[in-house]
């Protein structure tokens, strides 16, 4: 199986959380992939803390360290099925879940984050906390 790290998953694996660390020496490196726009969503967060330089650094440390997968193809059709499935729901999610969600479906990946509740909404996508 193969997994894809959320932004707070991978936020996790940068703070060495022991529970985060713990499945990831479980599945082993090889497992863990990520993804476009959590790639976006963690530069973000480097771009507004107060200890630039040294978070830059362990975000490029952790992107050397897992294959990054596009937003691109397979995914963006998936996200156009999902959006609409989901607003005719009236259960909608943020557009970095939604891409995320299609990056994992177009991939048949599981993926790992703290906010099962808003994924959970995506039929057919598969979801594990690794941090409960």
């Amino acid at each position: 199986m193969i997994y894809l790290l959320d932004t707070n998953a991978a936020i996790a694996l940068l703070k060495e959380h022991p529970q985060m660390l713990g499945h990831v020496r479980r599945v082993g490196q090889s497992a863990l992939r990520v993804c476009a726009p959590v790639e976006a969503e963690l530069w973000f967060g480097v771009a507004k803390s107060a200890r630039q330089d040294q978070n830059r650094a362990r975000l490029l440390t952790l992107l050397e360290w897992l294959p990054s997968l596009p937003f691109a193809g397979q995914a963006t059709r998936h996200f156009g099925d999902i959006r609409v499935h989901l607003a005719n729901l009236g259960t909608p999610i943020g557009p970095y879940d939604l891409q995320i969600a299609a990056i994992a479906l177009a991939n048949d990946l599981t993926v790992i984050t703290n906010n099962t509740r808003e994924f959970a909404r995506v039929p057919g996508l598969k979801l594990e906390d690794w941090l409960l």
